[in-house]
């Protein structure tokens, strides 16, 4: 179409040059993105949160804001999420980092009547429970012995990708009747093992 047959929408407009500054993958605040596109913070802030609301892009908790790579990250993380769950028999989970929560982003539950089930799209604390600890405390390895729900225990490690920064986690969570303390802890190597590869596959260079 050429530019004479159509007429310029502002907020249409600079809600694509947002979008155009996120897709490098670098997390970017209100300030940044309003200076690099030249409009008031206050117009940016309105248009970057409703890109949020429509699942465009992702608010971090640290209130910089990214494109949602979830789909991709969940793409490559099935086979380490198989494999930990063939491992051990209970359910890996990738968590990723939205909007101030960990949200499901990917699960591989096993086939017994008996597991803990993670339904996609779920969100919970962020700053709580075996994640928790990877996220905010930057452990490689992050255990909870029922601190995050009576009877479960889990195991986390971070999932960084290409800027070094943490987006989520590869988790393992079990009954406590069937994942002793010995047991988390080699769950805690693999899934440290495991998280490092998806890293690396994500272009980390902490990986």
């Amino acid at each position: 179409m050429a530019s004479s047959t159509y007429r310029v929408v502002p907020a249409v407009d600079k809600a694509a040059r947002l979008l155009g500054e996120l897709a490098g993958g670098e997390p970017l605040g209100i300030s940044e993105l309003a200076r690099r596109i030249t409009a008031s913070k206050g117009t940016v802030r309105d248009i970057l949160l409703t890109l949020v609301s429509h699942g465009m892009i992702v608010r971090d908790v640290d209130g910089r804001f990214r494109r949602d790579s979830a789909p991709h990250v969940a793409e490559q993380a099935e086979p380490y999420l198989k494999e930990l769950m063939s491992t051990y028999g209970e359910t890996a989970i990738l968590g990723l980092v939205a909007d101030g929560q960990l949200e499901i982003a990917a699960r591989v539950e096993p086939e017994t009547d008996l597991h803990m089930t993670a339904p996609l799209g779920r969100r919970i604390p962020l700053d709580a429970g075996a994640h928790g600890k990877v996220l905010f405390g930057e452990q490689p390895i992050g255990y909870d012995d029922e601190e995050l729900f009576r009877g479960v225990r889990a195991v986390a490690a971070p999932v960084v990708d290409r800027t070094g920064r943490a987006i989520g986690v590869l988790m393992v969570v079990g009954f406590k009747e069937r994942l002793d303390l010995r047991t988390l802890k080699r769950i805690g190597t693999d899934c440290e093992r495991a998280a490092r590869q998806l890293s690396a596959r994500l272009g980390s260079r902490a990986a």
